[in-house]
């Protein structure tokens, strides 16, 4: 891989601007997705003037790439257990000042959430809303709960 190689740019049409970085594209740098290449992507993370995106075509991705640690039949015994709306008790056990995000961890699941004002301190424990089940990656996407 060259000096430089990080990632690619997308377009998305519209800002913010869409990045996947290096370590969800293949190996060789030759067969990353052309310049003009359409393709369908999971929002991993909202950056101030960038959205953190995961190629959900398996052509623009590492093979090593599993962004799941469940297998099929885990995410679904999960999705029935947490469905969305519902309501999880959570504690804040990592705090991303850098990327205004912060992970949750709840029963034997975990969670990235964003924030915009104070981010809470590790270790408080409060309500979270289940809001999306991502089937890709499998993953959990919470919001704080009024």
């Amino acid at each position: 891989m060259g000096a430089g190689r990080a990632g690619v740019l997308v377009d998305l049409g519209r800002p913010p601007q869409g990045w996947v970085d290096v370590l969800h594209l293949p190996d060789d740098p030759t067969d990353w997705p052309a310049v003009g290449k359409a393709g369908l992507f999971e929002v991993l993370q909202h950056r101030p003037g960038q959205v953190r995106l995961f190629p959900l075509d398996a052509g623009m991705r590492s093979r090593r790439t599993r962004f799941s640690r469940w297998s099929g039949e885990e995410w679904a015994a999960i999705t029935r257990r947490y469905p969305e709306g519902e309501v999880v008790v959570g504690t804040v056990t990592n705090v991303f000042p850098g990327n205004r995000e912060y992970t949750v961890a709840f029963d034997d699941c975990w969670s990235a959430v964003e924030y915009e004002d104070n981010a809470p301190s590790v270790g408080w424990s409060g309500p979270f809303r289940v809001t999306r089940l991502l089937e890709w990656t499998h993953r959990i996407l919470l919001t704080p709960a009024a």
